[in-house]
């Protein structure tokens, strides 16, 4: 990795074994490379042991897509989808690597909001002062879970979007919105600025 990589965090938070999610992941991820230079590390809930499920997140930071794509193929084979997926523990797992070196950005991919909301806040909270903003896009319409997402990327100074599996099938804008979130971690609001795009639009929009 080259050390003047932007590193972001790409994490699929999803109760609901969704093909179509990892399938938008592994062009997403491809899409947010072709923004410049960039490393990611990706996040997801795995079985550890007989019973117990918990976050992974990758143990190095990938630049390259094919890489990238090589092992988001063996995180769907070894993810426990279904479960009540904790989204505190991803922005915890989050905190522990900016604390080891700086991490613009931490991208949620998810569609149920579980776990104790005033608890996932502090821990956002602690994100943002290390520099670190939070983007979370929700697939369903849970109004409990969209205020939660919300917050959570408001505190941090992120961006909330929606996203409908039968409208992105046909308008494909979530890769889109990633490679705009890519731009961002590498050249901050201006990059944002001189993409000049709907999308990159929108972000700006909740960022400032």
């Amino acid at each position: 990795m080259n050390d003047q990589s932007s590193r972001i965090i790409l994490a699929v938070a999803a109760q609901a074994d969704d093909e179509f999610i990892w399938h938008q992941v592994e062009t997403i991820q491809m899409r947010m490379f072709s923004a410049g230079p960039l490393a990611i590390k990706f996040a997801y809930f795995g079985r550890e042991g007989a019973s117990q499920i918990r976050p992974y997140i990758t143990t190095r930071w990938v630049a390259d897509a094919e890489l990238m794509r090589d092992m988001m193929n063996r995180a769907r084979a070894d993810c426990r989808c279904g479960c009540y997926v904790q989204i505190g523990d991803i922005l915890e797992q989050a905190l522990r690597e900016a604390r080891q070196g700086p991490v613009r950005a931490v991208v949620i991919i998810g569609d149920s909001f579980h776990g104790d909301l005033d608890t996932a806040i502090a821990t956002a909270k602690r994100l943002r002062a290390a520099g670190t903003r939070v983007f979370v896009f929700q697939q369903g319409d849970s109004g409990t879970t969209e205020r939660a997402f919300e917050m959570l990327a408001e505190v941090t100074g992120g961006a909330y979007l929606r996203f409908n599996p039968h409208v992105e099938k046909v308008a494909e804008r979530l890769p889109e919105r990633l490679e705009a979130i890519a731009h961002y971690a590498i050249g901050g609001k201006a990059a944002l600025k001189g993409l000049d795009t709907n999308d990159s639009r929108l972000l700006l929009e909740q960022l400032d």
